[in-house]
């Protein structure tokens, strides 16, 4: 590959990466005042306690100047610990001269974010909270995790109170990102959820189920069911966390079968004794990290540092031959 060649790979790159990085950087979230300055000082108590801000909108239904206001406060954990975390969405209203905490709601999961949306489609966003769920077990080389997520949407009402629109939840075994989602279906804003369902017709491909809802005038109506297959999370599951363990066994497997072999035919040694003591590391290695980490398949990387064992050796007696 010449420089005209390299030079053409590096502004395909920068054409391509320039877009999505701007796009991450976009965000209708206005600035937060100061965490000590009304109406956020209400939120004190909840901060002190661990909480992080995840959103904060101001409303102006009027045009008066900013009324009202909406907080999202979330606990930010991995997903492995999302289940020993919750969030919370407070809604503030001006009262006179004064703020006060109008609404609060208490929300399952952690690590959330948050929008606003106009997903009714009467001019007023609606607000968008986005949160994570994960059972107590993460998994090991059979069991992936299970993992849901949560999408909830709150409108505003007269009062001021948040209420409640609908609750969206998205679960694929094993996968560990988000899947609810908010795209477009016939010209109008809507959610999509993905959801595991029960494994037929073997165990390799497994059927999920894609369903998005649309606003009616009244609710959320679903509007549109898909079913589709995926490769068995079990098998996924396993490949992912094996494969680094397993193809550093192959590659130290090949290195060590091909330098026992070189060795032992300078040295005269008898080559399989070397071979045989490798293998008994390799065994030994194996369950050694099997024990240490409990979601690895010891008999993977065992096997598999056999062959590159093997393949070592017959790579060494080729480059011999040759020579």
């Amino acid at each position: 590959m010449n420089r005209r060649h390299i030079a053409m790979v590096v502004v395909l790159g920068l054409v391509f990466l320039l877009p999505a990085c701007a796009g991450e950087g976009e965000t209708d979230d206005p600035v937060p005042p100061d965490l000590d300055q009304m109406p956020l000082v209400l939120a004190q108590p909840y901060l002190q306690a661990g909480y992080e801000l995840a959103g904060y909108h101001e409303l102006d239904a009027d045009g008066d100047g900013v009324e009202e206001t909406v907080a999202v406060l979330t606990l930010k954990l991995p997903v492995a610990e999302s289940h020993l975390g919750d969030s919370y969405v407070l809604a503030f209203a001006r009262q006179g001269a004064s703020w006060g905490l109008v609404s609060n709601q208490l929300l399952d999961g952690a690590n959330a974010s948050a929008q606003m949306r106009d997903l009714t489609g009467d001019g007023v966003p609606e607000l968008l909270v986005f949160t994570e769920l994960a059972d107590t077990q993460m998994g090991d080389f059979v069991t992936p995790v299970h993992y849901t997520d949560y999408l909830r949407v709150f409108a505003w009402t007269p009062g001021p109170h948040l209420v409640e629109l609908g609750t969206f939840s998205s679960s694929l075994s094993g996968v560990l990102r988000p899947r609810s989602a908010v795209g477009d279906w016939g010209g109008q804003p809507a959610i999509q959820t993905v959801r595991d369902l029960p494994p037929v017709g073997g165990p390799a491909l497994w059927p999920f189920r894609v369903e998005t809802f649309a606003w009616d005038g009244q609710g959320f109506a679903s509007v549109e069911v898909q079913e589709r297959r995926r490769i068995s999370p079990i098998i996924v599951w396993a490949v992912s966390r094996n494969a680094p363990w397993t193809a550093a066994f192959l590659v130290v497997g090949g290195v060590l079968g091909c330098a026992a072999t070189v060795l032992s035919r300078r040295s005269r040694l008898r080559e399989w004794w070397g071979m045989a003591g490798l293998a008994l590391l390799f065994i030994g290695g194996g369950i050694g990290l099997g024990l240490l980490t409990e979601w690895l398949c010891a008999p993977a990387p065992i096997l598999v540092g056999l062959v590159g064992l093997g393949g070592g050796r017959q790579i060494a007696i080729r480059l011999s031959k040759e020579s």
